[in-house]
């Protein structure tokens, strides 16, 4: 079931640089560390399947392509309500009901911190915001780090952002005064 799940993820993610397989693969490695107590073929089937579809609201779209690829591969059914409920809540606004699904919020929440963050967001604000400026790119991320930091849910992951947040900062801080030089020539 994992090698269908995974092959459907490859297919879908094929070509893309900030929601790949990379990411989807980062992120499942993150949630496994933060809690012991979990199904790990919900955590799996959630966490691979949470970013199949872009096109916005992509949380609704990807958790329905999930359930139709699930119920097919003989999924149980409640076990495709954990993973519907997890891929609907994987936003950082997402309240999610299972300790799956809060591993996968959260670790979704870590894979846009630190420096792969930085750099995840600064694409997704070029080709799905529209960002025009550097100065436009930094206000995204910015915009998206102090939203995403305030939603994580379990402790562990909490402690684990901290370095990411600290980093992220310091390198933010870096961009806008390289960005501003243009103002004091």
């Amino acid at each position: 079931m994992r090698k269908i799940i995974f092959q459907y993820c490859k297919d879908m993610c094929a070509g893309r640089l900030a929601r790949g397989v990379d990411h989807i693969n980062r992120v499942y490695h993150i949630a496994k560390k933060l809690a012991d107590d979990y199904d790990d073929e919900v955590l799996y089937a959630a966490t691979y399947l949470h970013d199949v579809i872009l096109a916005e609201p992509h949380q609704l779209q990807s958790a329905e392509k999930a359930e139709a690829i699930l119920h097919e591969v003989g999924f149980e059914p409640d076990k495709i309500k954990k993973v519907k409920d997890a891929i609907l809540n994987h936003i950082p606004e997402g309240n999610p009901s299972t300790i799956e699904g809060k591993m996968l919020h959260d670790a979704d929440i870590l894979d846009s911190l630190g420096m792969i963050g930085i750099t995840r967001l600064a694409i997704g604000a070029f080709f799905w915001r529209g960002a025009k400026t550097m100065d436009e790119v930094l206000k995204l991320i910015r915009e998206y780090k102090n939203r995403a930091e305030k939603h994580l849910i379990l402790e562990t992951a909490k402690k684990f952002s901290q370095e990411r947040i600290e980093f992220m900062n310091r390198a933010l801080d870096e961009l806008e005064k390289e960005i501003s030089i243009v103002d004091s020539l």
